[in-house]
């Protein structure tokens, strides 16, 4: 439904429109922008309307995260869209049990990430889903993959803390993804097809 606003709309129109939804409609747009969900409805409608009207920040280098149990991806882009560092990792977890998971992910963050992270300005990790296929049920491989997302959360929550300097952490929506690469796939995927 908000899909329709872009940037550089009128800020009283979109707040109007806001105001005039219940919270847990505001929670779920907010999600589905990768906006934080907490707070009461003027903080939610606050920070819609900024995601909405403000301009992104301009990033010399994104690290991004795309998350599994068994293959995590991470990739180190530069303004230009050039990779500077690239990995899919096989965490090979003999549990999911945080207390085993923990101390992989600190291991991984602090021998792959952490020389990413000293010069990244911005952190993009794949929001992951609470349920699949709509479903009322949470399945295991849903609760695994979680496990890892939000250990992963608190590695880079303490790795920023320890290099001391500011650093926009942002969760997105696969969806989202797709979209912003969406011509680059499309015309790689063009090139791929007409070579074979």
């Amino acid at each position: 439904m908000l899909r329709i606003f872009k940037r550089g709309i009128n800020t009283d129109a979109l707040s109007t429109s806001l105001q005039a939804k219940r919270v847990a409609d505001l929670k779920e747009i907010a999600t589905g922008c990768g906006v934080l969900t907490s707070g009461n409805k003027p903080d939610l409608v606050q920070r819609l309307t900024a995601h909405f009207t403000l301009p992104p920040p301009a990033s010399s280098s994104i690290l991004s995260f795309d998350l599994g149990y068994r293959n995590l991806a991470y990739c180190h882009l530069d303004a230009n869209k050039t990779v500077l560092d690239w990995a899919r990792v096989d965490l090979d977890l003999p549990s999911f049990h945080p207390s085993v998971v923990a101390p992989i992910v600190r291991q991984f963050i602090k021998d792959r990430v952490m020389q990413n992270l000293e010069v990244a300005d911005r952190v993009i990790v794949e929001l992951q889903r609470n349920r699949s296929n709509g479903s009322h049920n949470i399945l295991e491989g849903t609760i695994r993959v979680n496990c890892v997302e939000a250990i992963l959360w608190t590695g880079l929550y303490e790795g920023v803390e320890r290099i001391h300097r500011q650093v926009d952490m942002t969760p997105v929506l696969r969806q989202n993804i797709d979209r912003a690469w969406k011509d680059e796939i499309q015309q790689q995927a063009s090139i791929w097809y007409s070579s074979g």
